[in-house]
This record gives structure tokens, sequence and C-alpha cells, in this order.
């Protein structure tokens, strides 16, 4: 193909830490000295701060779901989706006995366990569960609001994104 002035194209990228400098385009592509292929030279640049806030944002909220699908990992996705039915039909019956519970009365046929038993599981675990996830998503807001507070690129570098459990355990 040389003989008809096609050469391939080789992209001079250099190494460089994507989350905090990206690559732009320094000039048109030129011939190689060997002539052997085209080179396209690329700059090195530092992101803006509104781009380096917006990544850290990403990582923030990637960690944090993370931890959060921690919490629910051992429950399918349609079991996830009864939850709040749970609960909700729980604290009516907390309320008054002879409320309707559809649900919690077939989950506790099904289990062959007494109504009032399953209520009182599914109350401690949506307590739990508010607790775990409302301390991982206050984590998460925290580090919104540093994050908000940056006025530099390198104030933004600085913020180290660790989610942990209540508790103290990391995810």
């Amino acid at each position: 193909l040389a003989s008809l002035g096609i050469y391939p194209l080789d992209h001079n990228i250099p190494a460089y830490d994507a989350t905090y400098y990206r690559a732009e385009l320094s000039e048109a592509p030129h011939l190689d000295p060997s002539g052997t292929c085209y080179v396209q030279e690329y700059a090195i640049v530092p992101v803006s701060l509104d781009e380096a806030k917006a990544t850290k944002l990403s990582e923030i909220n990637t960690v944090t779901d993370a931890t959060i699908a921690v919490l629910t990992a051992t429950y399918l996705d349609r079991e996830i989706a009864t939850f709040d039915k749970q609960e909700s039909e729980a604290r009516a019956y907390v309320a008054d006995p002879l409320s309707s519970t559809p649900f919690l009365s077939a989950l506790a046929v099904a289990r062959g366990i007494p109504l009032s038993d399953l209520v009182r599981r599914v109350i401690a675990k949506a307590d739990a569960f508010a607790v775990a996830s409302g301390s991982i998503i206050g984590q998460r807001q925290a580090l919104e609001d540093r994050l908000d507070a940056c006025t530099t690129v390198e104030e933004v570098q600085g913020i180290t994104v660790n989610i942990s459990m209540p508790g103290g355990g990391e995810a």
C-alpha cells in the first residue's frame, strides 16, 4: 500500500493517568522519518476542575453502590423488590393485628411459621438495613460535600474514596 501513498497510522499516545489528564491531538498526522507510517502526536493535558469532580463523583457513587450491594447480595432481585411491601405490611400489623397482610400471610404459611414471628423478623431486618444503608449513604454524602468544596484538581485528587460498613468493616 505504500506505493499508493497509504501508510498505517501510529497513535503515539504516552502513558498517563486518565483520571486527571486527557490526551489531545497536538498536530496533524505526519509521516515518520523512516517513511513507513504516519504518526499522530498527542499532548497530555490536565482535566478541568469540573471534569475531575465528575470523575471523582462517579468513583464515589460506584463504591457506594458496591458497598450497599453487599447488604443485599444474598437476595434475588425480585425478592428485594418486595422489601417495601413486606415492611409496610409488617408495620401495619404491629399497629393493628387485624390489618390486611396478604403478602406476609402467604410468606408465613409457605415458611410454616406464625405471622407474628415473620412480622418481627421483617421489622428487625428492615431496621438493620435502614441503619446500615443510612450509614453508607451518609458517608457518600460526606464525600460529596468534600468534593463540592474543592477548588482545585489537586484537592479533588486528595479525596480517597473509602466507604466502610457499619461496625468498621469494608465492603
